[in-house]
């Protein structure tokens, strides 16, 4: 009987770690949101009060007109309109980047993996640890390169020179996700279909891929996120024609317009965490059959 109470007790003191670990990391992770929320509804004066409002008492769009309209407000508020009107190009411009990222990702990464998990060449271990090892670069160490590269052939400050550089970046992660995934593929059915008649190409287009639907879509939206939030090559490679580094704008030597950079942030996380929501199902699927196959 004191051997089951203890087991009782034990159990129960696991339950409230648990809870109580899982609502730290709601409230680590979920604050700041929430705050950033709240602010982009708030004036500069009711952000600056002390104590401070958790709750806008006098909530404003002014903030979300500044930057989806891009013209600045008479309430005292600082900014440049030339840089405030920038905000919806810059994030059509992403998605742009994003997009194209995504489909050439999957194009190539989807071939090179296939080849990686169905052929056996020579070095083809090396070949693949090599592509892979190219993930651990810096970009720092790649910068310089890069720019003079795109330099020469006419695309710096233009989206190609991103999308160029994203794929570059991202491929490694894909291929080796997707690998993983089309090594969990039963072969069986792509061999029938060889038999019948079909050519490689034929068995990977009809055959293969409807079967590698939720890695591919894992893999997409992966490359969407990793394309969408990047910054630096954006900031050195171009005139901020991206989102992320455009965020820049609504600073100057003196302070931060945190209530605008709040309704931009917002503004910017929607597309992504649509994405994100649309195909989580794919997201997970994906990931567990894939990239976490012991």
């Amino acid at each position: 009987m004191v051997v089951n109470r203890g087991v009782f007790h034990a159990g129960i003191m696991r339950k409230v770690c648990t809870y109580l670990a899982f609502f730290c990391l709601l409230f680590w992770v979920g604050f700041p949101v929430y705050y950033m929320l709240m602010t982009s509804f708030m004036d500069p004066p009711e952000l600056g009060a002390k104590p401070p409002n958790w709750i806008p008492r006098q909530p404003t769009i002014e903030n979300y007109r500044e930057v989806i309209i891009g013209e600045t407000g008479q309430r005292g508020s600082y900014g440049s309109t030339t840089e405030f009107s920038r905000m919806m190009p810059a994030l059509l411009n992403s998605t742009f980047v994003s997009v194209a990222v995504v489909v050439s990702n999957l194009i190539i990464g989807g071939m090179a993996a296939y080849g990686f998990s169905r052929f056996d060449f020579r070095l083809s271990r090396v070949a693949y640890l090599g592509v892979l090892m190219t993930r651990v670069l810096p970009a720092l160490a790649l910068i310089v390169p890069l720019f003079i590269i795109l330099r020469k052939i006419g695309l710096i400050n233009t989206l190609w020179a991103l999308i160029f550089t994203y794929t570059i970046f991202i491929l490694p992660l894909t291929i080796w996700i997707l690998r993983e995934y089309f090594d969990t593929l039963a072969r069986d059915i792509e061999e029938m279909a060889l038999i019948d008649g079909a050519t490689r190409w034929q068995a990977f287009r009809m055959v293969v891929l409807p079967l590698a639907v939720p890695g591919m879509i894992a893999v997409g939206v992966m490359s969407f996120m990793e394309a969408w939030s990047e910054f630096f090559f954006a900031l050195t490679l171009t005139n901020s024609l991206t989102y992320p580094p455009l965020l820049m704008s609504f600073r100057n030597l003196a302070q931060v317009n945190w209530n605008a950079l709040a309704a931009a942030t917002v503004v910017g996380v929607i597309p992504p965490v649509i994405v994100a929501f649309v195909f989580q199902r794919y997201l997970v699927r994906g990931l567990s059959e894939g990239a976490v196959k012991g």
